[in-house]
């Protein structure tokens, strides 16, 4: 089967946090990276496609300061598949 992707997927299990700037914080686990997006599996459910918001969400893994703005691509029951903006 020939892969769509880009790029090319490492698996990774890190501690992440989601900032929603309307949903508030969520916690979780990152499945695998790649140069493009991150799969997250998070700690609870709530839906992030019904309307995307104005400002963008935020993500953070638990041993860095940085936040990097993402946006969803789609989401299971408690898997989301996030691309990262910059």
């Amino acid at each position: 089967m020939l892969e769509r992707r880009i790029d090319n997927r490492k698996i990774v299990n890190t501690p992440v946090r989601l900032y929603h700037p309307e949903l508030g914080r969520f916690d979780g686990m990152t499945n695998d990276i790649s140069g493009g997006g991150v799969a997250l599996k998070l700690n609870s459910y709530t839906n992030f496609l019904t309307e995307p918001p104005e400002d963008p969400i935020l993500l953070r893994c638990c041993n860095t300061d940085v936040l990097y703005p993402v946006s969803c691509l789609r989401q299971t029951e408690f898997n989301l598949v996030v691309k990262f903006l910059e």
